[in-house]
């Protein structure tokens, strides 16, 4: 456990959010006094999405993608390097026949 106060947390925020990365947690005070701790999620986020695919691959009814990337074309709007997701691109599919 690490303990830091505000002022210095403010001024490497990075340093200390790679602690938390790395397992720890980290004790935030103010006037010697304990005000925050901070420390990964007890839970992992997921989306709704997400959520309901994994409910649905446990069930059998589909078999998630083994590869997190996608052969499909990125669109003619895309910027290079970014991220899009199917979701995105199907949306923006629908709205366009829509």
């Amino acid at each position: 456990m690490v303990s830091v106060g505000v002022r210095d947390l403010k001024d490497q925020l990075s340093l200390y959010l790679q602690f938390v990365k790395n397992g720890e947690s980290v004790i935030v005070t103010e006037h010697d006094k304990v005000i925050a701790e901070i420390s990964t999620p007890r839970y992992p986020h997921e989306s709704k999405v997400e959520t309901e695919l994994q409910r649905l691959s446990r069930k059998g009814v589909i078999i998630l993608a083994k590869r997190n990337t996608s052969c499909v074309p990125l669109p003619e709007t895309a910027v290079p390097g970014e991220k899009i997701d199917w979701f995105t691109m199907y949306d923006e599919v629908r709205e366009d026949s829509v």
